[in-house]
């Protein structure tokens, strides 16, 4: 800290002129004398700031000059400042040695983007990943990867999932990349070759493909001699009735639970898109309700259909369907008998939630993270005997990610469960609008 010398200084300098008037007074030029030492203290101010301004041109590498009174506490503080601001500079230069020497040793690589997404700055893995070169430096990355699906992903305001993509630079190869937004508006981008694992994924997808494939061929001659044998089943003694009638239902269950594979493996392999059909969900729920008595049968669950907006839906009539007829399987399955199922569709402020409500046993909170996992079962002894394949909630994920939207459930134990799926604004359509603008294209 600075010693305070002004009013010292001040006192001496008031002195010396004092001092100045009296010697002049003797000789009869008091101003004279005065004008005399302040001409000499200026000069020595004007000297003191020549040896300033000349050590701050110097580059103020060395120690700053000598000087006494209030000069020397300037100069002494001037030291002291450059001091601590030269050990500073090295703490700053040891730390982002260090981080460069740590991003370094990362496999994963590392992009730094300025407020406009030009590439400030790349680490040796990102380097290899894109082959990176020099002239690249303060270009767009999006100039580099120019791929829509990471256009979307780079333009979203939320970035809590990475996204998984093609390798622009190798062909072949798979990246997955992840960003973080921080300061006003820079972007950090975290690569990794993930060409193993989506080899890995496709081996299992073309694996689980092909077994059902070759599955569903003898099941459904299994199924149809079984059928046939059970239709003269007159003839047949009691136990060998029975069995009859176990091989065939197990033989149903395998033949539902192939045709879900082959459906969840189709969704899991499909790629978002923005294009689809226009789907009329009021006249959608309508058949999915008739699906649902037909399933209920002799339980007689009451269906109620709550449709609070007359509002569309844009994507794949099938997909949707296989998601919604999933959610209402499980809710006449685990059900009641005569019991409400509520179906409703509604807008939001920023979407519309389709949503199944029913009044069953409802299911424990630590079971609702991991439902949508396939073949778990919160109950699994009642799913196999309910024939349900384990795979529904995994269906109605894949088919809900191919739109953009997302599975909310909420469930109480013993007060029933609701499952909704809320679809992004973009999804939505406005029939009204879009017979206006038929209108006025007329």
């Amino acid at each position: 800290m600075i010693r305070d010398l002004r009013r010292s200084h001040y006192q001496h300098l008031t002195i010396g002129l004092v001092i100045a008037f009296i010697a002049g007074w003797i000789v009869d030029m008091p101003w004279v004398f005065v004008a005399a030492t302040a001409i000499g203290y200026l000069v020595w101010i004007l000297y003191q700031q020549h040896r300033l301004i000349a050590w701050l041109i110097s580059g103020a590498k060395d120690t700053p000059p000598e000087a006494i009174g209030l000069w020397g506490v300037v100069f002494d503080h001037l030291y002291r400042v450059q001091r601590e601001h030269r050990k500073k500079i090295q703490n700053y230069r040891g730390i982002v040695q260090r981080m460069r020497t740590s991003t370094e040793a990362l496999n994963d690589g590392i992009i730094l983007l300025d407020v406009n997404g030009n590439i400030q700055w790349w680490n040796s893995a990102a380097k290899e990943l894109l082959r990176l070169r020099r002239e690249d430096m303060g270009q767009l990355l999006t100039n580099l990867m120019r791929e829509p699906r990471f256009i979307r992903f780079y333009n979203k305001t939320s970035h809590q999932d990475p996204i998984t993509l093609e390798n622009p630079a190798r062909s072949g190869y798979f990246l997955q990349v992840a960003m973080t937004v921080f300061g006003r508006g820079e972007r950090l981008l975290l690569l990794r070759d993930v060409t193993r694992l989506q080899q890995l994924e496709s081996m299992r997808q073309d694996f689980v493909a092909n077994a059902s494939h070759e599955l569903k061929t003898p099941l459904t001659v299994l199924k149809g001699h079984l059928e046939n044998i059970l239709a003269f089943s007159d003839n047949l003694s009691p136990p060998v009735e029975k069995a009859l009638h176990s091989m065939d239902h197990q033989t149903r269950r395998m033949h539902n639970l192939v045709n879900d594979l082959l459906l969840l493996t189709r969704l899991d392999s499909a790629q978002s898109s923005d294009s689809g059909q226009d789907i009329d969900i009021p006249n959608f729920l309508q058949q999915v309700a008739s699906d649902a008595l037909e399933l209920s049968g002799e339980e007689e669950h009451n269906i109620v259909i709550d449709c609070q907006t007359d509002l569309h839906l844009r994507g794949s009539p099938g997909e949707i369907r296989s998601a919604i007829n999933n959610l209402v399987f499980n809710a006449v399955n685990y059900s009641e008998p005569g019991s409400d199922i509520t179906i409703s569709w509604r807008a939001i402020d920023n979407g519309a939630v389709l949503s199944v409500q029913d009044q069953g046993l409802g299911i424990d909170q630590h079971h609702i993270p991991r439902l949508t996992e396939r073949f778990y079962r919160v109950d699994a002894g009642r799913s196999s005997d309910r024939g349900g394949t384990g795979l529904g909630l995994a269906i109605v994920k894949h088919a809900l990610q191919l739109h953009n939207a997302r599975l909310d459930v909420s469930s109480e134990k013993g007060k029933g469960s609701t499952f909704s799926c809320i679809f992004p604004k973009a999804r939505v359509i406005d029939p009204t609008r879009t017979e206006e603008a038929d209108e006025l294209e007329g």
